[in-house]
């Protein structure tokens, strides 16, 4: 069982690759001049935990034959989207961003998040990419108001290190929520507290964000639609046969509520929306038993109130680590040469890595060892 679990996380592939020496960060890793715009914008991230473009209908580029994402799918197309081909669809997930912490730093700074069997990083004040510039570093100089919200405990996987030393975010999770009295110091639903509680704090927080004078950045992760079987609140209604497809279609209610919600706001127009997947979902019976296995899963996003047109939305090939650039050519930033760590802007006409080489060359190449890397790290 030991070793049939270690094959599936691609274990023995891993400690193979270290003995692998590559340059290939040193030739394609970018720190590049970033120009910060005049009219700073907020900005809304909105990570949704584990949201493919597979749950999209088969007409509009996913593989769901019900409708699980109606009103996400309907945002998407009135909005910009990047997409591999004419429909919706999105980023790849390459190795060391298939998990929520890789996700994020992949989506904020351009990197994969490829560690040693040693590193500590994970613990609360130990070095976390310390040589890395990201989103976070870039927006707290120039004086965004940073808070990062989840409905589960942020030392998890790392990330309460990360947001704290690359922006000080003020950090909104169990933790902090029981300290403040918001949420009961017994509560506890699923990782934490379920979505339906999130979307309603968030919606207070950014409320009193939005009373100051300096942009706010504000950046919050779901989690109802974890794998394995996601999470069924009681608001949460009984649809479809799958209880993930429930979550799913549960985490759409909640989205349209808090979006209207938005809409209403009067920041909402000077408000840049980035709503994303951290990565694509492991819920692996889920998904083997109810789409098609030859169905190219995609990680989704959608771009509201961007600064920037894209050159070319559609038919483009690119990973997470796009989505660094691109958001903050969304919000007004300038890039010399549009290109930053490992990630392409998308709304630039320049390529991609995996537009350049095969996906498959790329995604070889970043997992073997890199002394480049670990000096970053």
């Amino acid at each position: 069982c030991c070793i049939y679990g270690l094959c599936q996380i691609h274990f023995f592939s891993y400690v193979f690759d270290q003995f692998k020496k590559t340059d290939f960060y040193e030739k394609n890793f970018v720190e590049s001049e970033v120009i910060s715009p005049k009219n700073k914008m907020n900005f809304i991230h909105i990570y949704l935990e584990s949201m493919e473009t597979t749950y999209a209908k088969r007409e509009d580029g996913g593989d769901a034959k019900e409708d699980l994402l109606p009103y996400l799918t309907q945002l998407t197309k009135e909005n910009i989207s990047f997409s591999q081909n004419e429909k919706i669809g999105g980023a790849r997930v390459l190795t060391g961003t298939g998990w929520t912490t890789g996700g994020i730093v992949a989506s904020t700074s351009g990197l994969p998040l490829i560690f040693s069997l040693k590193h500590k990083f994970c613990k609360d004040k130990v070095p976390f990419m310390p040589n890395v510039n990201t989103l976070g570093d870039i927006l707290e100089k120039d004086g965004y108001n940073r808070v990062f919200m989840i409905g589960s405990d942020a030392s998890f996987g790392g990330r309460r290190s990360y947001f704290e030393q690359h922006g000080h975010y003020d950090i909104q999770d169990t933790v902090s929520l029981k300290k403040e009295g918001i949420l009961d110091k017994d509560y506890r639903e699923f990782w934490g507290f379920e979505d339906d509680k999130l979307f309603e704090f968030a919606k207070e927080k950014i409320l009193n964000l939005s009373k100051s004078s300096q942009p706010f950045d504000f950046e919050m992760l779901t989690v109802d639609t974890h794998h394995p079987y996601g999470y069924q609140s009681k608001n949460c209604k009984n649809l479809f046969k799958e209880s993930l497809s429930n979550s799913i279609y549960h985490t759409d209610e909640n989205l349209k509520d808090f979006m209207e919600w938005l809409k209403k706001q009067d920041f909402y127009e000077n408000t840049v929306i980035v709503i994303q997947g951290d990565h694509t979902s492991m819920a692996a019976e889920y998904i083997h038993d109810t789409y098609s296995s030859a169905y190219d899963r995609r990680v989704w996003n959608t771009f509201i109130h961007s600064q920037a047109k894209p050159q070319k939305e559609k038919n483009r090939d690119f990973t997470t680590m796009d989505f660094y650039p691109t958001i903050l050519a969304a919000l007004g930033y300038k890039i010399k040469g549009d290109k930053l760590g490992l990630g392409t802007n998308l709304f630039s006409d320049q390529a991609t890595l995996t537009e350049a080489l095969q996906a498959s060359e790329v995604d070889q190449q970043i997992k073997r060892n890199s002394n480049f890397y670990r000096s970053l790290m």
